[in-house]
């Protein structure tokens, strides 16, 4: 679960082990992709991000524009709380509740987005960065229940936890409970509300708390260098870069690239979709196994594409059988972390990235392969255009019963998080919360010795479990035909009424 804070370093150490492992097929598609990525990673080369805020950031600042879009959300329905971002994790071994504390309050005090809120000054919203902030924390003891008992009723205190409401007004937007189980076996929860944090904000936030937890452990000082940047640094200089001639060269991209494909995917539901989101959502855990992963990773090889790209067309293969459409809009999450300096700053980066697939004349899944490689690399040259404006710029008068653009999501990971850190060991538990943002939504672990594993989350405003689940026995079946005989064309794939 934890590493040091030499991220750079780590992943760089990563990628050079990993590579000394390929065949030399491997390393140079490997190669060639890692080209044509920054290719198009330079395609518009941003200025560098300079720092603006004083110390710790503290100070009125505006917000971004991907804040904007959610404190608008908030604001809309303010009782949802599926903005609440968690990570939940099984602990075993000495747990030093202070120590643990001091590294929470630590991490908060070490970067501005955890220290934020967003009042309203003269009817408008703004990022308020106070110098000092305490983050919740709740500290829960079960070991006075039967043993048999102790894990369930943890694990329901912990989904309490995630479905807490956070004061955006007034903060903290971080905050943390530990459930003691035994002296040394603890649940441990993490929940930053989505305005401070994404998934790479997550990433770091975790490794420096348990950094800083040994070192409180310790008695020692914190090994961690200051913040070079704070998430206002970043507002100003997104705020200046999405003006004038980049946001109209982008919104001239993105209308072109999804001219003619409808941005609305009706999924056959067994309701009808309510006038407004209520994000009420269901879950079913996804796994594939690890025959038919490991026969799509080697297909993905032989046709120059990543096994992202691979999973898009068997997505977009199992949505034309459910659907019938031939052009699909499917999105994944960017970055949205442009340049390097911007890599560990804290906050909300996070942006959506269409990915528009034209399905027409039967192709083979060898060619939906290479359509869906180019549609991807088109993608990824303007990736980092803020979602609201790609929003505002293709739906000017969006539906408040569904997500603008896109509906349904694929997430695919790089594993989950298991493993030990001195005297403690840890395992990710699974949460979920009960709520969905999306129609559909896949997030996949590509784990090596299991397959693609992972939940997958549903609209259960207009979807049954059991509709879902027979759609995942579908894709199943998809997955053995296409990685069978890569040559199948779309309309030779397993049909719904084969999954019943």
């Amino acid at each position: 679960m934890v590493r040091d804070g030499g991220r750079a370093l780590s992943r760089s150490l990563e990628i050079t082990n990993r590579l000394s492992t390929l065949t030399p097929e491997q390393r140079a598609l490997f190669e060639a992709l890692r080209r044509q990525q920054q290719e198009a990673a330079t395609a518009r080369q941003p200025p560098p991000v300079r720092r603006v805020t004083g110390p710790g950031g503290a100070g009125d600042w505006p917000l971004s524009i991907d804040q904007e879009r959610l404190w608008r959300l908030h604001r809309e329905n303010p009782a949802l709380v599926s903005w609440n971002v968690d990570a939940a994790s099984h602990m075993r071994g000495v747990l030093h509740v202070p120590a643990f504390v001091a590294a929470l309050r630590e991490v908060v005090r070490r970067h501005a987005a955890f220290r934020a809120s967003f009042p309203l000054v003269d009817g408008k919203p703004v990022q308020r960065v106070a110098e000092r902030v305490e983050p919740g924390f709740s500290l829960i003891d079960v070991t006075a229940l039967p043993a048999e008992r102790r894990e369930a009723e943890g694990r329901r205190a912990l989904f309490d936890h995630t479905r807490s409401l956070f004061d955006l007004e007034r903060g903290p937007l971080v905050r943390a409970a530990l459930v003691r189980l035994a002296e040394q076996e603890h649940l441990s929860l993490l929940t930053i509300h989505h305005t401070a944090t994404d998934w790479i904000t997550f990433q770091v936030a975790m490794q420096e708390l348990m950094a800083l937890y040994h070192a409180a452990l310790a008695g020692a000082p914190s090994p961690l260098p200051e913040p070079a940047l704070h998430f206002p640094d970043f507002v100003l200089w997104e705020r200046e870069q999405w003006s004038g001639e980049a946001l109209s060269e982008y919104a001239g991209f993105w209308r072109r690239e999804l001219a003619g494909f409808p941005l609305v995917l009706d999924l056959p539901g067994d309701r009808p979709r309510p006038p407004a989101q209520s994000q009420r959502g269901g879950m079913i855990p996804f796994r594939s196994g690890p025959g038919p992963a490991a026969r799509l990773r080697a297909l993905a090889r032989r046709e120059g594409v990543t096994v992202f790209m691979a999973l898009l067309a068997s997505i977009d293969a199992l949505l034309f059988r459910i659907t019938g459409r031939e052009k699909l809009v499917v999105g994944s999450n960017s970055a949205n972390r442009p340049r390097p300096e911007l890599d560990t700053v804290v906050g909300l980066f996070l942006t959506q990235v269409p990915f528009a697939v034209d399905l027409a004349g039967d192709p083979t899944f060898r060619e939906v392969l290479a359509r869906v490689r180019k549609a991807t690399l088109a993608a990824y040259t303007h990736q980092n255009m803020p979602f609201d404006r790609l929003v505002e710029a293709l739906v000017p008068a969006p539906d408040p019963g569904r997500n603008p653009v896109v509906q349904v999501l694929l997430l695919v990971l790089n594993g989950q998080s298991h493993g030990g850190d001195g005297d403690l060991e840890s395992e990710a538990v699974p949460l979920f919360d009960g709520n969905s943002r999306w129609d559909l939504m896949f997030g996949l672990y590509d784990l090596e010795d299991l397959g693609f594993s992972g939940p997958v989350e549903f609209n259960a405003d207009i979807l049954d479990r059991a509709t879902v689940e027979r759609w995942l026995r579908l894709f199943e079946l998809i997955l053995d035909r296409v990685t069978a005989d890569p040559q199948v064309r779309l309309s030779e794939l397993p049909s719904p009424a084969e999954v019943g």
